[in-house]
């Protein structure tokens, strides 16, 4: 019993955990990033129920397509005037030389 209980809770917490899109907006404000680029920052959403560096960890890998003076390893919050949006793949090139494609992010005002 304690099994069968124990996996509907993970089934259920699975759901709510990662960013949720509709129509390619997300609904996640924060995010981590893991290294700054010229003109953006591959980093990751963090769920919504992250606490620290290593909870964001567990969110999308996604490269934010703004440039918000990003350093390594900086969390972010999105401010209430604005919202994520996925818009597009962005493709790079891993320290193995492998080609990876993530999700584009956009930053965009509700006004």
């Amino acid at each position: 019993m304690k099994k069968f209980i124990l996996t509907i809770f993970c089934i259920l917490l699975s759901n709510i955990c990662f960013a949720q899109t509709s129509n390619g907006y997300i609904s996640n404000r924060r995010g981590l990033i893991m290294q700054a680029l010229d003109n953006g920052a591959l980093g990751y959403i963090c769920p919504k129920w992250a606490l620290d560096d290593s909870d964001c960890r567990s969110g999308q890998f996604v490269y934010f397509n703004f440039n918000n003076d990003f350093v390594d390893n900086q969390r972010f919050t999105v401010s209430k005037n604005y919202y994520l949006y996925a818009n597009g793949v962005y493709k790079y090139i891993n320290r193995e030389n492998q080609t990876k494609t993530v999700r584009k992010i956009e930053l965009y005002s509700k006004y």
